[in-house]
């Protein structure tokens, strides 16, 4: 699906409208004046929560049994919940939804070799050796969750751009989606990031030097807020939130061009939980369970 570029994240300084009477309005207009309102609250919710997961979006894996003499697969499932990505815009998965593993490895793998998509090469990059598993080795990817917008309920409109059509037609309404993604990691494993926290400079024995050295962090939010997180590696959408890590058992190929061999068998896929690791995803803790928490 064509990806809309959302004028929250590309216009830098969006102005807020100034009506009188008489003015001639435009769709670039309303557009400008949706955009300012959501860039407020966008700007607000980031710099006084940050970013992360908010509910729910729990990631699992469900091994599927092979039938009719088809192999096995193994599914990886994101349970529904809501997040604030590094934008700030809300993103809601209403309902469960489900990533096929082992035809998106199939699909990589047998990809002709190219510099800009993905092909075995990049899954042999991401494998590394772990004797913690049968197949002695593993091929490390990230879950990544990001805002992404549908257009939806297209209706007869003029023509725009450098175009001339009698039957041109422009979506009447613009849903708010979600994109799941499983992004390889090449990093060796003591380099591997997790997902990254803008008050993790805070230190101090006492509760008064504590928030002193808030003070003096909160001087480089308006910096900090601009740049990537570490955790969203290069070709990776800045604003995406990690949701966990899932660590592959493949085997290497004898055939040095080849990709790994994965391990798709039920005894390598035991539980819900084989080979994810949720460690790595930070979470809003909202300032209700924050106060159980201090009052337990």
């Amino acid at each position: 699906m064509k990806r809309i570029a959302d004028p929250l994240v590309s216009s830098a300084h969006p102005d807020r409208l100034h009506y009188s009477t008489g003015e001639l309005l435009g769709a670039d207009d309303f557009r400008d004046e949706q955009t300012y309102h959501r860039r407020q609250l966008a700007r607000a919710l980031l710099h006084l929560y940050g970013s992360g997961i908010i509910a729910g979006l729990r990631v699992f894996v469900r091994h599927r049994p092979g039938q009719n003499g088809a192999p096995d697969d193994v599914e990886l499932e994101v349970e529904p919940g809501l997040a604030l990505d590094h934008a700030g815009r809300l993103i809601e998965v209403p309902r469960e939804a489900c990533l096929r593993l082992r035809r998106w490895f199939g699909f990589i793998a047998g990809r002709t070799p190219n510099s800009t998509e993905l092909d075995a090469g990049d899954l042999r990059a991401a494998w590394r050796a772990d004797g913690a598993v049968a197949a002695g080795g593993v091929v490390a990817t990230d879950v990544f969750l990001s805002f992404h917008e549908c257009p939806r309920g297209y209706t007869p409109a003029f023509a725009s751009g450098p175009f001339d059509a009698l039957d041109a037609s422009q979506p009447s309404r613009v849903r708010d989606a979600y994109e799941l993604s499983l992004v390889l990691r090449t990093e060796a494993d003591p380099d591997l990031p997790v997902a990254s926290d803008p008050w993790a400079a805070i230190t101090g024995a006492t509760v008064a030097e504590r928030l002193a050295s808030a003070e003096q962090a909160a001087l480089t939010m308006w910096r900090r807020s601009a740049e990537p997180a570490p955790e969203n590696a290069a070709g990776v959408d800045p604003t995406a939130l990690l949701l966990a890590r899932l660590r592959i058992p493949a085997q290497q190929n004898p055939d040095a061009g080849a990709a790994p061999i994965p391990d798709w068998s039920a005894a390598e896929w035991p539980n819900e939980d084989a080979h994810l690791d949720h460690r790595v995803r930070r979470v809003l803790v909202p300032p209700a369970a924050l106060r159980r928490v201090i009052t337990i």
